[in-house]
C-alpha cells in the first residue's frame, strides 16, 4: 500500500526522470538544434533564467505560491517553499556540466544525477529500513544500481570509457548518500563530472 508521502515522491521523481531526455539528446544528437556546446549553453542559460524567475515570483507572490501548493501539493519539499526548486538546481547543474566537461562526461554526470537520485528517493521511501545520514541503505543501493546501469549503457554504446563511467557512478552514488550541505542535483553532477574528467585525462 502506497502512502501519501510515497505517492508524492513518485510524482516528483517522475518529473525528475523525464529530464533523462536531455543527456540522451546530448550524446545521440537526435535533434538538429542544439548540437554544439555554444548552442547547448544558450538553451540552458535561457531555461535557467526562466526557472529562477518563476521561483522568485513563486516565493514572493502569494497567489502564485498558493497555485503551486495546490497544483503540486506535497511534491514541493519544505525547503523549496522559500528557495529554489530541485528542477531549477538540475537545470543549473546541467548548464555547468556542459560548460565544464566534455559532452560525454557532462551527459554521464547528468544521467547519474537523474537516475541515481530518483531511484534512491523512491526505493528509500518505499522500502528503506536501515538509516544513515537521514538516508537509507536500501535507497543508496538502488541509486548505485541505477548509476551502474547508466554507466554500462554509455560504455557499451562507446560514448565513454568503462573505467571512467564506473568512477562517475560510484562518486555520484557516494555524494547522494553523504550529508553534503548543498543540493544533490549540483553535488552529484559536479563531483561525478570532475572525477570522470580527471580520470579520463590520465587515460589519454
Amino acid at each position: 500500500m502506497t502512502t501519501p508521502g510515497l505517492r508524492a515522491e513518485i510524482g516528483r521523481k517522475a518529473i525528475h526522470l523525464a529530464f533523462l531526455i536531455v543527456p540522451l539528446v546530448m550524446i545521440h544528437a537526435w535533434l538538429p538544434w542544439p548540437r554544439t556546446r555554444a548552442e547547448w549553453t544558450v538553451l540552458l542559460v535561457v531555461l535557467v533564467v526562466i526557472a529562477i524567475a518563476i521561483d522568485v515570483i513563486r516565493i514572493h507572490d502569494r497567489g502564485v505560491r498558493t497555485f503551486f501548493r495546490r497544483f503540486f501539493g506535497d511534491m514541493i519539499r519544505r525547503h523549496e517553499h522559500t528557495g529554489l526548486m530541485g528542477s531549477t538546481y538540475l537545470l543549473l547543474a546541467t548548464l555547468l556540466a556542459v560548460d565544464l566537461f566534455p559532452r560525454p562526461v557532462a551527459a554521464a554526470a547528468v544521467g547519474f544525477t537523474v537516475l541515481g537520485d530518483a531511484s534512491a528517493a523512491i526505493i528509500g521511501r518505499a522500502y528503506g529500513r536501515i538509516r544513515f545520514f537521514d538516508k537509507t541503505a536500501e535507497g543508496a543501493l538502488a541509486g548505485l544500481v541505477a548509476c551502474l546501469a547508466w554507466a554500462a549503457y554509455l560504455a557499451g554504446a562507446g560514448f565513454i570509457d568503462l573505467r571512467v563511467a564506473l568512477t562517475g557512478a560510484l562518486v555520484a552514488s557516494l555524494v547522494e548518500f553523504l550529508p553534503i550541505p548543498f543540493d544533490d542535483n549540483l553535488g552529484m553532477t559536479l563531483f561525478a563530472g570532475y572525477a570522470m574528467s580527471l580520470l579520463a585525462s590520465t587515460l589519454v
